[in-house]
Order: C-alpha cells, then sequence, then structure tokens
C-alpha cells in the first residue's frame, strides 16, 4: 500500500531543485503530491505579495526560475488553502510544509511537519551545550527573524546570506569564509531551497560541521512513513 506525503512549497510546484534530491530519504511506497502558493499565481498576486520595508520577508523561485519576495502575512491564507485540499481532497496521510520559516500552528486534522520547529531542536539536540550557531539565509534582510526564531531555542546567531535560488558559489564561499572566522559552533544552511552540492561547498571552505536544512526534514519525516 503507497503513501502519500502533501508537501507545500512556498515558491511554485513542482520543485525541481528539491526532488528527487529528498526522496532518497523514503521507501518505494511513499508518494508525493506538491503544491505551491504561487501556482496560481498572476502578475497581480506577485504584486500584492511583495513584502514592504518592515514585513517578514520569505523568498522562492517561480519555475522559470526567478526569485520571488513575499510578505509571510500574506501568504499565509494561501497556505491554510492548500492544507485544506489536502485534508479535504487528496488521500495524503502527511503535510509538510518546505520552509523553514516560522509558522504559527495552522488548521488541520492531518499532522503537519513544520522544518522550523524541527531543524531547531534537531540542532539543539545535536549541539545540546552550545550557544552560538552559524547561519547562512537567503537575505540580509531576514536576519532579525531567523535569530528570532533560534533564539526560542536557546541559540544566539550570527547570520550572513546567500540566496541559493539567485545562487552564486562565489557568494557562498564568501559567507561562508565570514562565518568560519567566528567562534560558532556549526553552520546551519537555513532554507529548504539550499542542496546538497552547496552543503558541500561550505563545507570545502570550514572545519565547522554543517547542517543541511533539507536533510534534517525530509530524512526525520520519513521515519513516520
Amino acid at each position: 500500500m503507497q503513501n502519500q506525503v502533501g508537501i507545500i512549497t512556498i515558491g511554485q510546484s513542482p520543485r525541481r531543485d528539491l526532488f528527487p534530491e529528498i526522496t532518497r530519504f523514503f521507501n518505494n511506497h511513499v508518494a508525493f503530491i506538491q503544491r505551491g502558493v504561487l501556482d496560481q499565481c498572476t502578475v497581480q498576486t506577485l504584486a500584492s505579495i511583495k513584502p514592504l520595508p518592515n514585513e517578514n520577508t520569505l523568498v522562492s523561485k517561480l519555475n522559470d526560475g526567478t526569485q520571488v519576495k513575499m510578505a509571510k502575512t500574506r501568504i499565509l491564507p494561501i497556505i491554510q488553502t492548500l492544507i485544506d485540499q489536502f485534508n479535504h481532497h487528496d488521500n495524503v496521510s502527511l503535510i509538510i510544509l518546505a520552509c523553514t520559516g516560522y509558522f504559527k500552528p495552522f488548521n488541520s486534522d492531518l499532522p503537519i511537519i513544520y522544518p522550523d520547529y524541527l531543524l531547531n531542536h534537531v540542532t539543539k539536540g545535536l549541539l545540546r551545550d552550545t550557544d552560538h550557531i552559524g547561519v547562512i539565509v537567503p537575505l540580509i534582510e531576514q536576519s532579525d527573524a531567523i535569530k528570532e526564531k533560534w533564539q526560542l531555542a536557546g541559540f544566539n546567531v550570527t547570520a550572513v546570506a546567500c540566496s541559493p535560488y539567485h545562487y552564486s558559489e562565489q557568494q557562498l564561499v564568501e559567507a561562508t569564509k565570514q562565518l568560519d572566522q567566528t567562534d560558532i559552533s556549526v553552520i546551519v544552511l537555513d532554507c529548504i531551497g539550499y542542496t546538497q552540492i552547496m552543503k558541500e561547498t561550505v563545507q570545502r571552505y570550514t572545519s565547522k560541521p554543517v547542517v543541511l536544512s533539507r536533510n534534517v526534514v525530509f530524512s526525520n519525516a520519513a521515519e513516520l512513513l
């Protein structure tokens, strides 16, 4: 019997940068249904969710590779609609929100995996005696929100930026070197968009452990199926 998992991406589906990389964590009896916040987007939609200077910003991409910024508060109703669809119209046993940003719980009869909570607490379990970590995020304007999120798990954060969606390997190398010169204990790639190849790039330029968000989220999710 096949288990079906609902994946909600903050961008457009299907996420070709995410699949098939994460399927290695799951057995052959698991199938995925992907839906994206921006699947039905228009020029007007993109304009309506564009973040103002003081709004909490999330970032993802369209299927054509275009990086898109959005105000978190203005996509919450869309995420809830996608969760409702999985609850009432699809035979899924689990929903995974493919974003490491902080979200309050949504309404759902099905279990939902929230990557921010999972990533924070897995990292805390790995580094219980550490309070200072380095985090690479897509946008520098996300730094304050990221620091607040990690403080919930008892960490102080040094944050630097390199987008996985508007990607520059040189920028990632420079961000890594910047963190490597501090007294952090680990570097966390804090976005589902970062890939295994990006993690390996970071590892070449630091002696510190490197945590890749998508590995933590999907390897743990696979334990439920």
